[in-house]
């Protein structure tokens, strides 16, 4: 008889498919040309893809590092399936339809797209982050390894509460107020071109307001920023491994926390200052320093034992 499969077996295998679906989108958007930014294109798709299967063998990664009962896992996975599934779904449908993913309430199925699927989805995804939390703050595990994977879900956690700012006033250009959105139907109500400026690839830096969706992105990412490198380290025998994840989080951590509070001063990116520059690009050499020291440490562990069978990853 099979065995059942778990559930970090079910999330490799869904964020495959979903690096399949990124991979597709991005040579149809090539092939087939159209715009690389604004509210409608085969970007969007591919992007939200990328997202999904990140974290999806991102979970997959961390769930065997803890201890959690079934229940819990039922729920992480569950919720992070939909998540990653679910969304991709919705935006690649859009995108396909050529009509906005995001903000568009312009028919009953637009609405239901946005209402019930992105934003629905995304609802039950923050439940599944939140018992991923409860399980790792419980877990008899090394210091590090907690520090690094509730920052990790911390910063995640903090990425989807900007998009919950962004789905509440229908624009990822932050210019004051919350729930403006809340209510609205019949037509798109996305931020028009002016507002947002020059969209290279999704980055937007002259916006008429405060870009919230370079912090959102930041914040989705947030496992792979931090949990991942904390199971891997702690699976090495380098000693002192609280020093680079507390690096690594306190520089995740004070960038989002610059970049967020610029953005609700509803500033735009290009209006950062040299000591906002100054503090973001310290923060991004000092986890790129403790991400060596962690690659440092794998070459390590792995040269330690040379009798190893290595063919298998």
């Amino acid at each position: 008889m099979a065995a059942t499969p778990t559930w970090p077996r079910v999330l490799w295998a869904a964020g495959a498919v979903l690096l399949v679906a990124m991979v597709v989108h991005v040579v149809a958007l090539v092939l087939l040309g159209g715009p690389v930014g604004g509210p409608v294109s085969l970007r969007k798709p591919a992007t939200f893809a990328e997202t999904g299967w990140l974290l999806c063998w991102s979970v997959a990664v961390v769930l065997p590092a803890l201890r959690t009962r079934a229940c819990q896992r039922h729920v992480v996975g569950a919720t992070v399936l939909a998540f990653g599934i679910g969304e991709t779904a919705i935006i690649a449908v859009q995108a396909w339809r050529d009509v906005p993913s995001h903000y568009n309430f312009t028919t009953p199925l637009d609405a239901a797209l946005m209402r019930g699927g992105a934003a629905g989805t995304a609802a039950v995804f923050v439940v599944g982050m939140v018992v991923l939390l409860v399980a790792t703050l419980r877990t008899p595990a090394p210091p590090a390894l907690r520090l690094g994977v509730a920052g990790g879900v911390g910063v995640l956690l903090a990425g989807c509460a900007v998009g919950l700012v962004m789905i509440s006033t229908n624009s990822g250009v932050y210019r004051g107020g919350i729930g403006s959105g809340f209510g609205r139907t019949g037509a798109y109500f996305g931020p028009d071109p002016a507002t947002v400026g020059p969209d290279l690839a999704g980055f937007r830096p002259a916006t008429a307001g405060g870009d919230l969706v370079l912090p959102h992105a930041v914040g989705v990412h947030g496992l792979l920023l931090l949990a991942v490198p904390a199971v891997l380290l702690a699976g090495t025998a380098w000693r002192n491994r609280r020093a680079p994840l507390a690096a690594m989080v306190g520089a995740v951590g004070l960038a989002l926390a610059v970049l967020l509070v610029h953005a609700f001063r509803t500033l735009p990116l290009d209006a950062l200052g040299a000591p906002a520059l100054g503090v973001l690009a310290a923060c991004a050499l000092a986890y790129l320093g403790a991400l060596a020291v962690t690659a440092r440490a794998l070459l390590a562990d792995r040269d330690r034992r040379p009798g190893d069978d290595r063919t298998h990853i």
